[in-house]
Order: C-alpha cells, then sequence, then structure tokens
C-alpha cells in the first residue's frame, strides 16, 4: 500500500478513536438500524467495525443526506473495513 495511503488510514482510526468514546451499548435511532439492515455483511464485521458504521450512518442521516446515498456511502465503507478485519 502507498506510504500516504498507510498515513491516512492511521489517520482516520485516530481521529475516530478521539470521537468515538467507548461505551459499553449505544441506542441507534430507528432510522440507523433501518439502513444498517441493508447491509449486507455488515453483522459479520467485529463489534469495533460495526460501531463506527452505525456511527458513521447516524452521522450522514443527521446530515440529511438521501437516504439511498447513505445505503451505498455505507455499503462501500463496509467493504472497506472488511479488507482491514
Amino acid at each position: 500500500m502507498d506510504p500516504l495511503l498507510q498515513y491516512a488510514c492511521r489517520r482516520v482510526a485516530e481521529l475516530e478513536s478521539l470521537l468515538l468514546a467507548e461505551v459499553s451499548e449505544t441506542v441507534w435511532p430507528a432510522e440507523v438500524g433501518m439502513v444498517y439492515s441493508q447491509i449486507e455483511n455488515a453483522g459479520d464485521l467485529p463489534a469495533h467495525h460495526q460501531r463506527r458504521l452505525q456511527h458513521h450512518i447516524n452521522r450522514m442521516w443527521l446530515e440529511r443526506m438521501p437516504v439511498p446515498s447513505i445505503i451505498a456511502a455505507a455499503r462501500s465503507l463496509a467493504a472497506a473495513m472488511e479488507e482491514y478485519v
């Protein structure tokens, strides 16, 4: 992998760790669950990746992105997360 891409991935993970506080359980809005349920293999991801995916879905929902765009972005994100399991 390109060193610049590796740096960017490490930096994103570092920033996410600052944004995503470790909590034992998060209650997500029903809209997040609706979108999350449409992502194939999301349940196969490790728990920390599932929380990140739900967090990103929630942020996109709060930013009022169209649901089809959220689903497409979440599928892409889940596919990328599968590579780093």
